[in-house]
């Protein structure tokens, strides 16, 4: 197993960056969607939803009424009010002058509100900040944050689908109505195609048993591409297959503590 001197080095020398980022990242930065603080934060829906968690309150059946008005409430908190954390100028800071792509699991709109470019993101669980149609069929996603302003401010009306007139509902993966984005997830395929080649770094950042998509199917991919190495904080070194070993760094931390070190400059 690597150093992270080594690591530090094949950022340094990478011709390309992708960076997965789960629920420990969002934490960071604010989100925990499985803290009970919730029920302190906001006492109003926690008793509607008899939820102690922001997960279990988005599956609360609620009016619609209700529903867009909880969805504002959280909106403006979580993603209106957001101020990027220190963790996420130092990530900014390691993808400087890099071709990068972020594979995403959170859906408060993060990284693009911290100016990361939009099409350099994939949102794996879809981006609370647009809508879909309830109706179950594929309409289309439209932004949603007019709407939120307007709930916030007391005078909001739930918003209707333009081809058949059925309420709107967050694009996220609450029901089956959910479509991922498929415009994205075709940028990160070509981006990962663009770069098989190259000298390319997996960054893993905060990623857990609620993503399990961007473990397993990331660290195979690494496996394929002899140039491609893996950098993470999610994983005992020894988790790692054996044909990783001399390509990774993986240390059991979070994500604070891994950009701390790959930023920081030996004196």
């Amino acid at each position: 197993m690597a150093t992270i001197e080594q690591a530090k080095n094949w950022l340094k020398a990478a011709d390309a960056i992708i960076v997965t980022a789960g629920n420990r990242y969002a934490n960071y930065e604010g989100l925990d969607i499985l803290s009970e603080g919730f029920t302190q934060e906001f006492p109003k829906w926690a008793k509607k939803t008899k939820a102690n968690n922001i997960g279990n309150a988005l599956e609360a059946p609620l009016s619609w009424e209700d529903k867009w008005a909880f969805w504002s409430d959280l909106i403006q908190r979580y993603t209106l009010s957001y101020q990027p954390s220190h963790q996420m100028e130092q990530l900014q800071a390691v993808l400087a002058d890099k071709p990068y792509f972020i594979a995403n699991s959170s859906f408060a709109h993060l990284f693009e509100q911290a100016g990361f470019a939009k099409k350099r993101i994939f949102n794996i669980f879809g981006d609370w900040t647009k809508t879909q149609c309830s109706s179950g069929i594929n309409h289309g996603n439209t932004d949603d944050l007019e709407t939120v302003k307007q709930f916030v401010a007391g005078n909001g009306k739930v918003p209707k689908c333009t081809v058949c007139g059925k309420e709107l509902e967050l694009h996220m993966p609450l029901n089956s109505n959910f479509f991922p984005d498929t415009d994205a997830n075709h940028d990160f395929r070509w981006f990962i195609t663009n770069n098989e080649k190259v000298n390319l770094v997996v960054l893993q950042l905060g990623v857990d048993v609620l993503s399990p998509q961007l473990v397993a199917p990331v660290i195979n991919l690494v496996q394929q591409f002899s140039t491609w190495h893996f950098i993470s904080c999610d994983l005992e070194a020894s988790a790692l297959p054996d044909n990783l070993q001399k390509r990774s760094y993986s240390e059991a931390s979070d994500p604070k503590e891994l950009l701390a070190k790959l930023v920081k400059e030996e004196k």
